[in-house]
């Protein structure tokens, strides 16, 4: 008895939108539909899908920093606050929020008691509980006080004034080149710690400290919401600092590494399609929120 063989099928590449080709597409074709799909977003978008928002509500921590995340007539407003509805709508995924100091966000990621946060920086350290996906870049420059430009022009000249204290938020990473220096700092007792950056401006306003490092986003906010103009200069001490990039921050007791990328080609797609620059440029200048974007 004569038993037929299996027909052999030609491979086909499907795109959506695309109707199938009666004949399978040549090798420069296949080159040509992978290419476009790589314009869209990138090959890892198409193919890692919607985010996991598992079976409970995701807690989130949100951190009074400048522009980022600050409360108006007592209504919370911000960066993270308009990502966070944005993530929302996006994904459909439930978010229960709270306002937390930095190092309890950081303690709290860690032991798995809280699934994310936002403006995190990443380090080696960090990585053993956390994932990161940047959503924007941006510098630390140096706050001063206006009587201490007599004689302190640079990060060298603050450490050769044994007198003069330098005030950091507990639980802050700043850079590499930056922490080593505030090392230098806190080996002999110069550094002062507050729980917040709010805290460490109202200490520079009042003598309490002499310089803190912040960010743009940061003090274009509270030196006006503290009338600080006059009395404090902007420097930049580490002019070949490339900058630092701000991340969500997911931890690892919440979310796989497969998750982390879904929402890292989430937050790609939000620069992309221009929702990070309109975030960003409700709060502050046009001109300066595109600069947050080159992540």
């Amino acid at each position: 008895m004569h038993t037929p063989r299996a027909r052999a099928f030609p491979t086909r590449l499907l795109v959506p939108g695309v109707r199938p080709m009666s004949a399978p597409p040549s090798n420069g074709l296949i080159r040509l539909l992978l290419l476009l799909l790589l314009g869209f977003g990138g090959l890892s978008g198409v193919l890692a899908g919607p985010v996991d928002c598992g079976d409970r509500p995701i807690t989130f921590a949100y951190y009074k920093y400048g522009f980022f995340y600050y409360e108006q007539d007592g209504q919370g407003r911000g960066f993270d606050l308009d990502l966070i509805a944005e993530l929302t709508a996006r994904t459909g995924c439930t978010f229960t929020a709270q306002v937390m100091p930095r190092a309890r966000v950081w303690a709290d990621l860690e032991n798995g008691q809280l699934d994310m946060s936002a403006a995190g920086v990443q380090t080696r350290e960090r990585d053993r509980f956390a994932w990161f996906v940047p959503y924007f870049i941006t510098k630390n420059y140096v706050l001063i006080r206006a009587p201490a430009l007599r004689t302190v022009h640079s990060a060298a000249d603050f450490l050769a004034q044994p007198a003069l204290i330098f005030g950091v938020v507990r639980g802050f990473k700043h850079g590499e080149a930056q922490d080593q220096w505030l090392e230098q700092l806190r080996r002999n007792a110069r550094i002062e710690e507050s729980a917040g950056i709010d805290v460490l401006l109202e200490k520079l306003k009042r003598g309490r400290i002499d310089g803190l490092f912040a960010q743009p986003p940061v003090y274009q906010k509270i030196i006006a919401d503290l009338d600080l103009a006059g009395e404090v200069v902007v420097q930049d001490w580490f002019g070949d600092d490339p900058g630092i990039r701000g991340n969500l921050i997911l931890a690892k007791s919440r979310f796989s590494a497969a998750d982390a990328q879904r929402w890292q080609v989430l937050v790609r797609q939000l620069r992309d399609d221009g929702t990070l620059k309109r975030i960003f440029a409700a709060h502050m200048p046009a001109t300066e929120a595109e600069q947050l974007l080159n992540f």
